[in-house]
């Protein structure tokens, strides 16, 4: 009895299993809007409605490439891409800062068109969007497994016009109102550098 009960447990299990992977493979990314005034901040805000890391921290513990903030622009060697948080915009992707506020990082999508990547690993990703029937509209979309540069940016396409990687891994920690994201990754306040967020 104990053995059928057990081995009953154990398939109820496996259907679950095998059911996210399914409904993974079919919708693998999940999104939710940005509401509010979006900024870039180089101070960890545990107060904010939403909170989430953009730019790369290099080995060094300092933001890479070049970021706005309030105006005033600082960092070091930079890519060629500025992405610039603009209060009517949305995200602005230029070699020219469009507002006072941004960072950089990994363009994605471009005016709609998918951009090409060799890294070919495989990690759970997140992106900043502009909405391609709203380009003024924010909002976040996240992996729900696994996936390389190229996957996520052909994903992100179907519903960005503008899109652009933001820093995940451990210190992928974030949230957006109440709901917590990354589960996997420990809230490293003091190892993650910089973040954009939405005051209350």
């Amino acid at each position: 009895m104990r053995l059928r009960r057990k081995h009953i447990i154990c398939s109820i299990v496996l259907l679950i299993l095998v059911g996210r992977a399914f409904l993974n493979s079919i919708v693998p990314i999940r999104s939710f809007p940005i509401e509010g005034k979006l900024v870039f901040t180089d101070k960890y805000a545990p107060d904010a409605k939403l909170c989430i890391p953009a730019a790369y921290t290099g080995t060094d513990g300092k933001i890479e490439g070049l970021y706005r903030i309030n105006g005033v622009s600082k960092g070091g060697k930079s890519l060629k891409e500025r992405v610039s948080l603009h209060p009517t915009k949305g995200i602005v992707i230029s070699t020219q800062w469009q507002s006072a506020n941004g960072f950089q990082q990994h363009v994605l999508v471009k005016n709609g068109k998918v951009r090409s990547f060799k890294d070919k690993r495989k990690f759970r990703r997140r992106a900043l969007c502009n909405d391609a029937s709203n380009p003024d509209s924010l909002f976040i979309i996240e992996t729900k497994s696994r996936m390389t540069m190229n996957e996520f940016a052909e994903a992100v396409s179907k519903n960005a016009t503008n899109a652009v990687n933001l820093d995940m891994g451990r210190w992928g920690y974030g949230w957006n109102d109440k709901r917590k994201l990354s589960r996997w990754a420990a809230p490293f306040k003091n190892w993650q550098t910089n973040w954009i967020v939405v005051e209350q």
